[in-house]
């Protein structure tokens, strides 16, 4: 079989000025996709903002209660020492930030604010990178390195979602 990036006019009908009627392709799986890709389009970034903002929100008040699994790495990482009232302080901002994405308002200062605490979280990679990665290959995430390196997902998400004007 031979494939050719020759383009092939489509058939054209006998009678002057009538249309060729579209392809039966539109029935099939892609065909689909095409006609629902503008419906989920509408919808995609609102989906984004809320489930970042309800990573933040479910994140941050697991921090503020006493229950996240990441609270003692972020002590771990600290380069200060950190008291009681620390953990529980960055989970209300990330509560805060959460709110703040969900809304769409002051955009233009959530970014920075949000980059700032997602660059934060790479810490770990710096200071303490026994803790990211396995016999201090870079190549080879902890699973704490893949809890870490995730948040580049979110870094995206966030910048998408606040560069993109509210509807």
């Amino acid at each position: 079989m031979t494939v050719s990036s020759q383009v092939i006019p489509a058939a054209t009908s006998s009678a002057p000025g009538s249309a060729t009627p579209p392809p039966a392709a539109s029935s099939s799986p892609l065909g689909r996709f095409d006609r629902l890709a503008p419906r989920l389009h509408r919808y995609g970034l609102g989906m984004l903002r809320a489930g970042l903002g309800g990573v933040f929100v479910w994140f941050g008040v697991l921090k503020v209660i006493g229950l996240s699994p990441a609270a003692a790495l972020v002590v771990a990482v600290l380069p200060f020492p950190a008291g009681d009232w620390f953990v529980p302080t960055l989970g209300w901002a990330e509560v805060a930030l959460g709110l703040w994405l969900v809304s769409g308002r002051a955009r233009a200062l959530a970014l920075p604010v949000l980059t700032a605490h997602l660059c934060g979280t790479f810490a770990v990679l710096v200071l303490t990178p026994s803790m990211a990665f396995a016999h201090s290959n870079p190549l080879l995430l902890t699973l704490v390195g893949e809890f870490v390196v995730k948040n580049v997902v979110l870094l995206a998400g966030v910048v998408v979602v606040t560069t993109h004007p509210r509807p």
